[in-house]
């Protein structure tokens, strides 16, 4: 009798084992899949979050590249527009006089006042689409020209540094430019800053451009949900050349902002 009760003993051990060994694999395999469930799911958040950005990026790069037409359309309708229509004026003007040749009014000072404002309204145009000296005397030469233009509309200190060996390539040294010009915009529209310091430094894997001004400053987190078009176009720009924008700022203590660029 008793070698029967080991036997069933013996039995319902392996049994016992063999089933604790399925449970065991079974728990196993179970992990397995819902870990592998829940991995596909954080892949699947990532690849839409990545998507959702770069859907973002494009929009805002589209956004900026309509805005930049608006408002050469104004420049365009605003001035141009209008001092050809003044032109057309004196012609008319011109004609009625009596006899033709004449010129008692002094219509033709008047025609040289404002074909000297046409010209220099459409080469301020010309300029804004494609940056003078940019390509031919280089990336400083047109920086120093923003700069003291932003020093004569703003009365303000505007301190530029460049390192010597900058050399970037020609599309990132157009961004860039764009850059400064927004930063400089939003200084002598909004910041109402009395210094503004601009460092560009050139490392072996990486550009940085360095902003600095006294000015108001802003709640940054507020701004950025209103997605405020200053914040915005830097940002794209950023983005256009891989890279990021860092804002520093606060009401009242001016602002930071840090550019880096992959090279």
């Amino acid at each position: 009798m008793v070698q029967p009760e080991a036997s069933i003993d013996l039995y319902v051990l392996i049994l016992s084992g063999t089933l604790t060994l399925l449970l065991l694999v079974a728990g196993v395999v179970g992990f397995v899949i819902v870990y592998k469930k829940r991995l596909s799911d954080g892949e699947l958040r990532v690849k839409e979050m990545e998507l959702n950005y770069q859907q973002d990026v494009i929009y805002r790069t589209l956004d900026a590249v309509e805005d930049e037409r608006k408002r050469v359309a104004r420049d365009l309708h605003d001035e141009v527009g209008a001092a050809l229509s003044a032109m057309r004026l004196l012609v008319g003007q011109l004609a009625q006089t009596n006899p033709p040749t004449q010129d008692p009014n002094g219509l033709t000072a008047r025609f040289k006042v404002v074909i000297d404002n046409t010209i220099d309204s459409v080469r301020r145009i010309s300029n804004d689409l494609l940056p003078q000296g940019l390509e031919e005397l280089g990336l400083t030469y047109a920086l120093e020209g923003l700069c003291e233009n932003a020093m004569n509309l703003a009365d303000a200190e505007v301190d530029l540094t460049v390192d010597p060996d900058l050399n970037l390539p020609t599309r990132t040294s157009l961004i860039v430019y764009r850059l400064v010009q927004e930063l400089l915009n939003n200084a002598v529209k909004h910041a109402k800053a009395t210094h503004i310091q601009l460092i560009l430094r050139q490392q072996t894997d990486d550009f940085e451009l360095e902003y600095i001004d006294n000015g108001q400053g802003f709640d940054f987190d507020e701004a950025y949900q209103k997605r405020s078009l200053g914040l915005k176009n830097i940002e794209t720009r950023a983005h256009m050349l891989n890279g990021t924008a860092t804002f520093t700022t606060k009401r009242g203590q001016g602002l930071k902002v840090t550019v880096c660029i992959p090279i």
